[in-house]
């Protein structure tokens, strides 16, 4: 059996990276050592942000990016409403038939959302099952 345990993204905008990803529920963790990287968690994944001062990237529409990873939070709704009032770019109601977004109403199901430099965040609710599975990990 494998674990996901760290994700590092190079983007263009650490401190506007951070406020989203704080926005879905991961905890800033602190500075790397270089004072410029973050390290956030959600309690067992890492995930560390790191500047990238590269070459602009082409931007890639959703469904054609390299790849995209999913979060489970507790609130679908909230976490939507927040990423709405800070201007997120919200891609998807639901996952998996990929509807366009309604702005009359929050996505009952999971939604899609990109982060500052185009990194799609697929959001789901933790379920029953997820819930037992994170408490197995949990105590091991």
């Amino acid at each position: 059996m494998a674990l996901l345990r760290h994700i590092a993204l190079r983007v263009k905008d650490v401190e506007a990276t951070r406020r989203l990803y704080e926005i879905i529920g991961f905890e800033f963790v602190g500075y790397r050592p270089s004072g410029t990287s973050v390290d956030l968690t959600d309690g067992t994944l890492n995930m560390t942000i790191i500047p990238y001062t590269g070459e602009e990237r082409k931007p890639q529409e959703e469904g054609t990016e390299f790849m995209h990873f999913g979060v489970i939070v507790d609130d679908l709704e909230d976490i939507y409403r927040k990423l709405e009032a800070s201007g997120a770019k919200l891609l998807r109601d639901d996952i998996k038939k990929r509807d366009d977004i309604d702005p009359n109403q929050a996505p009952a199901r999971s939604f899609k959302v990109e982060d500052p430099d185009g990194n799609v965040v697929d959001i789901i609710p933790i379920l029953k099952n997820q819930i037992c599975f994170a408490a197995l990990m949990k105590n091991g």
